[in-house]
């Protein structure tokens, strides 16, 4: 029987979480799919615990050379054979229902990918007591504005219509690491309708050596992801597009200024983002 769903997972150094992932897959009520599993270097004992799961002909294993998570992903992508492509990282945890639920709503005709809400967890799997939502109301427009969650873990949650990677080529920029979902839900969104599930159906993994905590390599990746949007021409007005950097700029004084405790740098992202909007200064002043 020829699978219906690709699911892949971008594998490096996950040892510690890689069997909770594959379980989880294990574990769906929806059963006609493939796993394919790239591991992009991996230097410790991850590829020993995949091992054991390649008795199920469901499940594919790849090795490459270190090159990134993007490239990771899009080779994933090019292996794939499914009608449907879900994407999980090798870190977080499927609810049963998960796929299920996705590919049910994607018998719409009128959709072309599918989301759910996030459930946070820890390092060792234990619930944060948070659920974070998103929408799908205006969807592309609050993307660029990046006012609001729009898809949270987007790279553990989406499912998406093969045709969306074949009419536009849709793929993830390997020159991006932080920012490469983004840029990649961007080129998603501006295209093709997405539709939100609104139950927690993905558990999203937050512990300390997430590459958000890299603000110097996140101010680098953001910042490229919009003028890349703007070079693409994806903001409908020069007004809207100001807007647009605005926030950005906001975001990024505030990630200076909290999480990586340069004040000096943060304030220069706050004159940014009102030189960009002047009429953003009620947020910079309640920022500040």
């Amino acid at each position: 029987m020829t699978c219906e769903t690709s699911i892949i997972i971008p594998l490096y150094n996950a040892e510690r979480f890689i069997d909770e992932t594959i379980s989880s897959v294990l574990d769906q009520e929806y059963t006609n799919w493939e796993l394919i599993i790239i591991d992009d270097g991996s230097s410790d004992k991850s590829a020993e615990k995949v091992k054991k799961y390649l008795t199920d002909e469901r499940i594919k294993y790849f090795f490459q050379k270190n090159s990134g998570v993007s490239a990771a992903r899009n080779a994933g992508i090019e292996k794939s054979a499914g009608k449907f492509i879900s994407l999980l990282d090798a870190d977080d945890i499927w609810q049963p229902t998960n796929l299920k639920e996705k590919i049910d709503a994607l018998k719409d005709e009128n959709i072309d990918w599918v989301f759910c809400d996030m459930n946070m967890m820890d390092e060792n799997s234990v619930f944060k007591g948070q659920t974070e939502d998103g929408t799908d109301i205006n969807l592309f427009e609050h993307y660029l504005l990046w006012d609001r969650t729009v898809v949270s873990g987007p790279c553990s949650n989406i499912v998406i219509k093969r045709h969306c990677f074949e009419k536009s080529y849709l793929r993830f920029d390997p020159t991006f690491s932080t920012a490469a979902d983004q840029d990649f839900c961007f080129n998603l969104s501006s295209k093709y309708a997405g539709k939100r599930i609104s139950k927690g159906l993905v558990n999203y993994r937050i512990h300390s050596n997430s590459m958000r905590r890299n603000i110097k390599v996140m101010e680098k990746d953001h910042i490229g992801v919009y003028y890349k949007a703007k070079k693409n021409k994806l903001f409908r007005s020069f007004l809207f597009e100001q807007r647009c950097f605005s926030n950005l700029y906001l975001i990024l004084a505030g990630s200076w200024w909290k999480d990586g405790n340069n004040r000096s740098r943060g304030f220069y992202f706050l004159l940014r983002s009102f030189i960009a909007f002047p009429p953003q200064l009620f947020k910079i002043l309640k920022k500040l």
